[in-house]
């Protein structure tokens, strides 16, 4: 077990039973204590944000860290359904050919705008991914 430092904090909680049983038997697996293990489970899960990131963005990616690594890989593989994608190319040859009616410029902005915050979710969760894949492997090079 590290050494605790002056601005280590104690707190209790309270598990529920068969979570307790699921970090117990990883801590025996792991050779490790029960606090050890769940330290452990949130520096993995927990990622480190920098400070030069918007504070949006961090609290974005605060409250998704809550979601397990299967939510996070649907998230980062999703794609505008089908429909939508071939209407998104459709509008944008008529954009580039300057050929979009009022109600098409209309539609357009909007299919830019889901297709942004698409990407941008997508590239939340892979970060998110990423932070936890880096932060396993310097638990494991550390254990």
């Amino acid at each position: 077990m590290k050494a605790r430092s002056k601005n280590d904090k104690a707190i209790r909680i309270q598990l529920p039973g068969n979570l307790y049983q699921r970090v117990e038997r990883a801590a025996v697996a792991a050779q490790r204590s029960v606090p050890e293990m769940i330290v452990s489970a949130l520096e993995t899960g927990l990622p480190i944000l920098p400070d030069s990131f918007p504070s949006g963005l961090k609290d974005d990616l605060s409250r998704w860290a809550v979601l397990d690594n299967e939510a996070l890989r649907a998230i980062a593989t999703a794609f505008l359904p089908q429909p939508k994608q071939r209407r998104f190319t459709t509008l944008l040859r008529k954009a580039e050919a300057e050929q979009l009616t009022a109600r098409e410029q209309a539609e357009w902005e909007r299919l830019q705008q889901e297709y942004l915050r698409f990407s941008q979710n997508k590239a939340k969760a892979q970060f998110l991914l990423a932070e936890r894949e880096k932060n396993k492997q310097i638990e494991e090079t550390a254990a």
